[in-house]
């Protein structure tokens, strides 16, 4: 059994955990009082939330079209965001933070 609409969904729920987690570490970095590292994250999922619902509703019509052109610069754009994080943290962690 093939439903198109499912692929979507679980891709959209994907991208929303992702903006949670996101939401949490720069929560967290503010906790710390690490301005640039809570910066960074917040550009991050301010641009995830501005593509979200647009992402899905494509999704849906590439589903339909049954052809598509995945959107892979905004996925390398998070992904740098994502190790420039980690990089942050590490460099934080090293430093005796």
């Amino acid at each position: 059994m093939l439903d198109p609409g499912l692929q979507a969904e679980r891709t959209e729920l994907a991208w929303r955990r992702t903006w949670l987690a996101l939401v949490a570490v720069a929560g967290l970095a503010l906790r710390q009082g690490d301005l640039p590292l809570a910066a960074l994250v917040g550009c991050a999922t301010l641009m995830l939330l501005a593509r979200q619902g647009r992402r899905y509703s494509e999704g849906l019509a590439m589903l339909r079209a049954e052809r598509g052109q995945p959107a892979i610069l905004p996925v390398l754009a998070l992904g740098g965001g994502v190790c420039l994080m980690a990089l942050a943290g590490l460099y934080r962690l090293a430093n005796g933070g």
